[in-house]
């Protein structure tokens, strides 16, 4: 499921606590008069009503940073909003400027209302489900229902979020360019030898590999990967669909870029390239396997053609491969020695990227418009 720990108990009074991913606890009070029911997809979740006639609100002791709030059976025309430290969110702008991030799974149905709701366009049956993100601390959190005019229902599951997903990582199936040609990410193994940009080569330092079902990505869908189709990039790269992780950085070298960051080539999250032409979310819900791919150096590699970063270790990412299961990950000792690694290229904020994005979007400019060459 999408958090680390979860409330289980929506009853009025209802208390407890749960554990963050730093593994301390935080306290929560429960008030309202909403049900406690489970369907599929909702372990156990508060029943608010669409006509405003049950509600539940949240009160946790101290300040929580990464709350999420998963939606489950909604029907058009029921609108729910989310009221935060007593003020009610428009849902819209806070998804705009990065305080909240929505993503779904399953039949993907649900929506935005334009005054800031989020609802459905399908079956409450239709298995969608709907996860609001929010990046911003929460003392209190209450869902209301304001759309309806019956006592037709959504259930909402509010906890903590779950591990960072930020470790860099090739779908199986991704060619990377060596000097003997294309090699699956699944078959690069310690003491490989991959080209990367400019014709360079480097020696792959240590490989892992970690599987998902399509339970995990239907619960945890920021595990979903993004889809770079054939030549949404520019240049035709890459050469086939590329598949990534949410976090895995691909190289942007534009003017844009230049004029927003300072410098032409930078490095940007494929999370932010989501909504370009080409580029977006794969919802199939398929098996996937994930591979992180450490060289000698942090640098640019070659998928499927296209310029995408090997891993970087940073205090980040190495706190998220600290966190996964013994055996999947990579040597974390070892890994520890590559902590003070330069990047390949500069890293631009979130802001930064939103800006440089929404820029080639405007002015529909190649993402590599000035990439002179993919190898010397």
């Amino acid at each position: 499921m999408p958090f680390t720990d979860v409330i289980d108990d929506y009853s009025n009074g209802a208390t407890g606590t749960l554990t963050t991913t730093e593994g301390g606890t935080v306290g929560y009070t429960v008030t309202g008069n909403a049900n406690t029911i489970s369907r599929p997809g909702t372990d156990s979740g508060a029943q608010v009503t669409a006509d405003g006639s049950e509600t539940v609100t949240v009160d946790f002791d101290e300040t929580v940073h990464g709350m999420t709030i998963s939606v489950n059976r909604s029907n058009p025309g029921e609108v729910y909003f989310i009221v935060i430290d007593g003020v009610q969110i428009d849902l819209n702008d806070a998804i705009a400027d990065g305080t909240v991030v929505f993503t779904q799974a399953g039949a993907a149905t649900h929506v935005i209302t334009p005054d800031g709701g989020i609802s459905g366009t399908g079956s409450f049956a239709d298995g969608s489900l709907g996860f609001l993100h929010f990046q911003s601390p929460v003392n209190t959190v209450t869902i209301i229902g304001t759309g309806g005019t019956n006592g037709n229902w959504d259930l909402f599951e509010i906890g903590i979020d779950s591990e960072d997903f930020r470790v860099v990582c090739f779908a199986a199936g991704t060619d990377i360019q060596t000097p003997d040609g294309p090699v699956d990410v699944a078959d690069l193994q310690a003491g490989d030898v991959v080209t990367t940009l400019g014709g360079r080569t480097r020696s792959v330092r240590q490989t892992s590999m970690r599987q998902f079902t399509p339970l995990q990505l239907v619960r945890e869908t920021r595990l979903l990967p993004v889809r770079i189709k054939a030549g949404a990039l520019g240049g035709g790269l890459p050469d086939r669909d590329l598949l990534v992780s949410r976090q895995h950085r691909v190289l942007v070298s534009s003017r844009i870029a230049k004029r927003i960051f300072g410098q032409t080539e930078v490095l940007i999250p494929a999370t932010h390239l989501v909504g370009l032409p080409g580029i977006d979310v794969d919802r199939s819900i398929q098996p996937i396997s994930y591979h992180h791919i450490l060289l000698d150096v942090h640098d640019i590699m070659l998928a499927n053609g296209a310029p995408a970063e090997s891993l970087f270790i940073g205090p980040l990412s190495l706190q998220t491969l600290e966190d996964e299961p013994p055996e999947t990950s990579l040597d974390k000792k070892a890994a520890q020695t590559y902590a003070d690694m330069v990047p390949a290229r500069p890293f631009p904020n979130a802001r930064q990227s939103r800006k440089i994005v929404a820029a080639h979007k405007r002015h529909a400019r190649a993402l590599l418009e000035d990439l002179v060459c993919i190898m010397n």
